[in-house]
């Protein structure tokens, strides 16, 4: 919900047309689009797209696992896309160290990691 809310934010923010386009790829564009048109889960489609847990692939999967790679898992760890993390988390960090040609934008949608959130937790505290 905090990458559709970050997004949600930039609209209404921007200026108009031009200033959005500035703020947001039209890959970004599209990616938002298609979450909110297509059901939910859609996006964890990529999760089972590789994930050869289900029995629809994993026959495929046990069958030629290096075809099953070359021709499912691969194009998605190369597919040009942006990944959205939050700030802070293991996830951005991992991101950037496995997937340095995807473009990195951190979203918050006003969540805080739990480190970060403890720490002013801790200030607001000492200062009441």
């Amino acid at each position: 919900m905090s990458g559709f809310t970050d997004w949600a934010q930039t609209v209404a923010d921007s200026e108009g047309a031009a200033d959005y386009r500035s703020r947001v790829t039209d890959s970004e564009s599209a990616s938002m689009w298609q979450s909110l048109s297509s059901p939910p889960g859609y996006k964890s489609g990529y999760c089972l797209a590789v994930c050869p847990a289900g029995e629809d692939v994993l026959g495929p999967y046990l069958g030629d696992r290096k075809s099953f790679m070359d021709t499912v898992l691969r194009p998605l760890q190369e597919k040009k896309e942006t990944l959205y993390v939050l700030p802070g988390s293991h996830a951005q960090e991992y991101a950037r160290r496995r997937f340095p040609r995807k473009p990195v934008k951190e979203v918050t949608g006003g969540w805080q990691p739990p480190a970060k959130r403890s720490a002013s937790t801790d200030r607001e505290t000492r200062t009441s």
